[in-house]
């Protein structure tokens, strides 16, 4: 995986300084900026893979990229399912057993046993953490890769993505760790500025999905890579 590619091919954009400052200012607008960001992401990945000279992607075409963050924001939703419904019971619990604890007023009672036991349950969570990260990752290049949602939501052939190089997976949810640090940089020392940081980090994780959609593509057997979105006229949306 070139790493050093996926930080340095913004900046190789003649209008890259442009691409960031519009998509930190479209990152402002609630919902609609977060599902765009993740169509922009999916976007590089698949103009990586094409082998186009400048994957990074322009916002003129906002409603195509709007429809393509939608199905990895579903994907995303789906697979943290388990997390979800596992944090819920613990904040449900966690209020049955502080109310028990109040009025029993005592720790040895059943309030006690259960938030003990919510504790002893932590390292689930973060155990169901680090498989469903890597599986939702690999979920998203099957998307991009077959060009269908329910594709993408077969856990079985996600998780034959995942065995099949399970380091690499890792190292891969690694990177997209650092590209959001990369992105709360600018939170701790610019500010309003991290909007566009995060635009940054994010072209930069879309470059390593890239890489790996590519090598995805070499190796599977179901058909070619859709091709990429062509962008209509600019300003049209």
């Amino acid at each position: 995986m070139d790493i050093g590619r996926a930080f340095s091919y913004v900046l190789e954009d003649e209008e890259w300084l442009t691409v960031i400052l519009l998509g930190g200012l479209i990152l402002i607008v609630p919902i609609f900026g977060q599902i765009v960001l993740v169509g922009f992401v999916l976007e590089a990945a698949r103009n990586v893979a094409a082998g186009q000279s400048r994957p990074l992607p322009k916002w003129n075409h906002l409603g195509e990229t709007f429809g393509l963050g939608l199905p990895g924001i579903a994907i995303q939703i789906v697979y943290a399912l388990p997390l979800i419904l596992l944090s819920v019971a613990f904040m449900c619990l966690g209020l049955l057993g502080s109310s028990l604890l109040a009025a029993a007023d005592s720790a040895s009672g059943p309030g006690g046993l259960i938030l003990a036991a919510i504790f002893c349950l932590i390292p689930l969570t973060i155990v169901l953490s680090l498989i469903i990260q890597p599986l939702t990752i690999a979920a998203t290049v099957r998307y991009l890769q077959t060009g269908s949602l329910g594709g993408a939501l077969q856990v079985g052939e996600a998780v034959r993505m995942v065995r099949s190089d399970l380091g690499g997976w890792l190292v891969l949810w690694l990177l997209q760790i650092l590209c959001g640090i990369v992105g709360g940089i600018g939170g701790v020392f610019l500010g309003f500025g991290a909007l566009f940081t995060t635009v940054y980090g994010q072209a930069v994780f879309g470059h390593l999905l890239g890489q790996t959609l590519a090598r995805a593509m070499a190796t599977a057997s179901d058909g070619p890579l859709p091709p990429p979105m062509s962008p209509p006229s600019p300003l049209s949306f």
